[in-house]
């Protein structure tokens, strides 16, 4: 069980038995002593329980208090108001790889576990990264919006000094997860390479294109005579006449001799 801090109001230390002690600009100003009935609980499971938070002596009248849950030394979730509010867990980043130089690049960032929904920043090589990079000299060479409530973050037009590492942070009232840095690499296009590689296989394309010609001026793509005379229907001999009549239904031979 911990107090939370309260706008304008800073945490100074942690005593024994819950005793808390506030500051409000650098003076000692209010304190909160906080017993607990029943501090070891022991209950079976799907059993109801009550947790008891009494306080003995207060000087502010409204002291915030929360429950949470500590697990692994990590607050997992935080009851408060009658509301559970869980802690994020590490977001899923996506990050290019590599961009040229002048394109547009659009980074994700996204936590679905965390109540109420987080909010998201980016920083880049440690540094956190403004919504809009119009607002910060710092990044006038860059071209990048970010959108807190989305976890994305847009560059309209990536420079060089954009290469770095990359990561989110998920946050809300219960605590906050980043994810795993991320590189993204912004190169130059190499126009002379393009243009000689293009050049390149149109030399290859008008090489082909000449051999098929020059093949099929001699000949290669015409197909070979037959080998020997090529045969013939025998023409008819002289004097003979070949007639068919409808009631025969074949041929009939008429002769006639020249002499």
């Amino acid at each position: 069980m911990a107090l939370r801090r309260r706008p304008g109001l800073g945490l100074c230390a942690r005593l024994p038995d819950f005793f808390l002690v506030l500051l409000f600009r650098g003076c000692l100003i209010e304190a909160v002593n906080l017993k607990s009935s029943n501090r070891t609980p022991v209950v079976r499971e799907l059993e109801s329980v009550e947790l008891s938070c009494i306080i003995t002596d207060s000087q502010t009248n409204d002291p915030r208090i929360e429950w949470k849950k500590i697990q692994d030394d990590q607050t997992t979730y935080v009851f408060f108001d009658n509301k559970i509010q869980v802690k994020p867990v590490s977001p899923i980043c996506r990050v290019p790889k590599a961009v040229p130089v002048g394109k547009t690049a659009t980074l994700h960032c996204r936590e679905s576990e965390g109540y109420p929904p987080p909010h998201y920043s980016w920083y880049r090589n440690d540094m956190p990264l403004p919504t809009d990079s119009r607002a910060n000299p710092r990044f006038r060479n860059s071209s990048f919006l970010l959108n807190s409530a989305t976890g994305t973050l847009v560059f309209s037009a990536v420079h060089k000094e954009d290469s770095g590492q990359y990561y989110c942070i998920a946050s809300n009232d219960a605590g906050s997860a980043r994810c795993e840095e991320q590189e993204m690499e912004v190169y130059d296009l190499n126009i002379g390479g393009i243009i000689g590689g293009v050049l390149v296989v149109l030399a290859v394309l008008a090489l082909i294109t000449l051999g098929i010609c020059c093949a099929y001026r001699r000949g290669y793509f015409i197909n070979n005579k037959q080998d020997g005379e090529s045969y013939k229907n025998p023409g008819k001999p002289d004097g003979v006449n070949y007639i068919r009549t409808d009631e025969e239904g074949d041929f009939r031979h008429k002769s006639s001799f020249v002499i």
